[in-house]
């Protein structure tokens, strides 16, 4: 006999529901080095940008450092901050195109992955926030 309780009689909508905390234990250790780091460019380049790219396996919580340090480079250093993934970086649809005839033996630049914005796009919504 089952309890009404049990996650394999709840309603779709009850399961979705129970979602797991966060847990963000790379923040507090990563955003100081990274502050640390910028405050170092500053002071050799102050009029170039400061890149930072971040890698890590599924679920690693790279978002959740990338947000909460973008929050922290807004918020706190006062500073215009782009993020982006490399998922929505691709060649246009005339230029993927291009590339899979001229390699049509590959079978990895046949298709552009999934679907995400174009590098073109990526750098005019950063013009038109200035």
């Amino acid at each position: 006999m089952s309890s009404s309780n049990d996650a394999t009689n709840s309603s779709p909508n009850a399961v979705a529901a129970i979602k797991p905390a966060i847990l963000d234990d790379k923040s507090p250790i990563c955003i100081p080095f990274i502050l640390s780091r910028l405050k170092d460019h500053q002071a050799r380049k102050p009029e170039t940008p400061f890149f930072i790219g971040l890698n890590g396996v599924q679920g690693a919580g790279k978002t959740t450092l990338v947000s909460a340090l973008a929050g922290t480079l807004r918020e706190d250093e006062g500073l215009e901050t782009l993020v982006c993934s490399i998922d929505d970086l691709y060649l246009t649809h005339d230029d993927q195109t291009k590339l899979a005839k001229e390699h049509a033996q590959n079978p990895l630049v046949q298709h552009r992955g999934e679907p995400g914005k174009s590098i073109e796009s990526v750098m005019r919504e950063r013009k038109s926030r200035r």
